[in-house]
């Protein structure tokens, strides 16, 4: 037979535990176990519960003495639909770590830091100490890129620092240059730097020559890859000792050749005038007795002015490696480019 009890929610859990003493029975419910048993209902904090809220079917459980009660549950809480004018409630802000990248994956939109990228700088060392600036390195360096900036280190004698128009120019100057023999019994050795650029110095110190150990290049007309027609007639050589001129004044003979460089103490051993094609200037080949004396010739009289008759403005003489194994073979206008420039001016 089912007892009826009656259960007094409005009052606490306490309260009605000690009313079932006074009347001399033992309390049906202890203090709810929450996850065990059955959790009593509590009215919301704020306002009264709205009516009609639906009850699941009590469970019954077996007494102390024998007879099966009924305890009611608490009743479901109701969904209440969100008003419109109100905003969705935001979602609760976790910390937590974001998942690992599945393997063979990377992540997107990610940037390399600046001290990953490959940068234009190169350090050049094994410079003659006494005879080496920032005009004679350009000459040779240019051939394999635009230069923009180089600087001698005062902490270290023979050391300078060029920075290139691309890291592309720079592989090229590694590749070709690093490790070639320079004058006498000198060796050039160049290599990446770290950094990614040369800042500028505005109180350079001065070399043994007395010119500044810093030089801006940015706007030299020297530079032979400002261009993409520039670019193609430039074809990259290793060093040799034979060198392709060119840009020199129409009339210019063997013998005035011959003591541009030896003013310059670079004797060569050998001079070919190529016919004339254009009255606008004139090309050739020159020989040196070895490469360590054909890298110093580039060094020391590329881009010298040579002044001419009925011209306004001197020619600038340009050096570069020649792919010709000898002075006698046939030339070749593919192997060596005549540019045919006009007379530029210092």
């Amino acid at each position: 037979m089912t007892q009826n009890i009656s259960w007094d929610y409005t009052l606490g859990e306490s309260v009605n535990a000690a009313k079932d003493l006074v009347n001399g029975r033992t309390p049906l419910l202890q203090d709810p176990l929450f996850g065990s048993r059955p959790t009593p209902y509590k009215p919301p904090l704020l306002g009264a519960a709205a009516p009609g809220y639906p009850f699941v079917p009590t469970p019954e459980y077996p007494a102390t003495n024998g007879t099966v009660v009924q305890v009611p549950t608490a009743p479901a809480t109701p969904t209440i639909a969100a008003e419109p004018w109100k905003a969705a409630p935001a979602a609760p802000q976790t910390l937590m770590k974001e998942p690992p990248l599945a393997a063979n994956r990377t992540a997107t939109a990610q940037f390399p830091a600046q001290n990953q990228q490959q940068a234009a700088v190169m350090m050049v060392y094994g410079l003659d100490t006494q005879t080496s600036n920032t005009d004679k390195l350009f000459n040779l360096v240019c051939l394999y890129g635009n230069v923009a900036r180089i600087k001698f280190l005062k902490t270290k004698e023979g050391t300078a620092m060029v920075q290139m128009g691309e890291p592309v120019a720079v592989e090229r100057c590694v590749q070709h240059l690093n490790n070639i023999p320079i004058g006498n019994s000198g060796k050039l050795q160049i290599a990446f730097s770290k950094q990614s650029f040369l800042s500028e110095v505005t109180n350079p110190f001065s070399l043994p020559d007395n010119s500044p150990s810093f030089k801006e290049y940015t706007g030299s007309k020297n530079n032979r890859f400002l261009s993409l027609a520039q670019a193609c007639k430039n074809r990259i050589q290793p060093p040799s000792k034979i060198l392709h001129f060119f840009n020199t004044p129409p009339g210019l003979s063997e013998e005035q050749l011959l003591e541009l460089f030896t003013k310059r103490d670079v004797v060569p051993s050998a001079i070919r005038m190529f016919p004339l094609k254009t009255e606008r200037s004139s090309s050739g080949l020159i020989e040196f007795p070895s490469i360590a004396q054909a890298v110093l010739a580039i060094m020391k009289c590329n881009h010298t002015a040579i002044e001419s008759k009925g011209t306004k403005f001197p020619f600038i003489m340009k050096l570069c490696f020649s792919s010709s194994k000898n002075l006698n073979a046939n030339y070749n206008n593919e192997n060596e480019k005549i540019n045919g420039d006009k007379p530029e001016s210092v």
